[in-house]
């Protein structure tokens, strides 16, 4: 598997993807304080909010930046795509 997905973070990155699941939970367990907040603050938006900012985080993906930042971003994108799985299970009827 590491010769497939290549660095930690790829690897990571897919696991938690595929298992719909991520390291800072929607419930708070797992995040950094820095996560946390963030995770609480997007939890007040709505659906279209939530889609809108992860759509502008996802063209930031290929853009320059240092690794610190980079890895904020995909800290940010993860938590977001953790939410928009939510809703759209929510918006089904599905079981949160």
């Amino acid at each position: 598997m590491c010769d497939e997905l290549g660095d930690l973070d790829t690897m990571m990155e897919y696991i938690e993807e595929a298992g719909s699941t991520t390291l800072c939970a929607f419930d708070g367990s797992g995040c950094d304080e820095k996560s946390l907040g963030y995770l609480e603050k997007m939890k007040t938006k709505n659906k279209e909010d939530i889609a809108a900012q992860l759509t502008r985080l996802q063209g930031m993906e290929g853009d320059s930046m240092k690794m610190e930042l980079k890895d904020w971003l995909k800290k940010r994108i993860r938590i977001l795509k953790n939410l928009d799985r939510l809703a759209n299970q929510h918006d089904t009827g599905d079981e949160l």
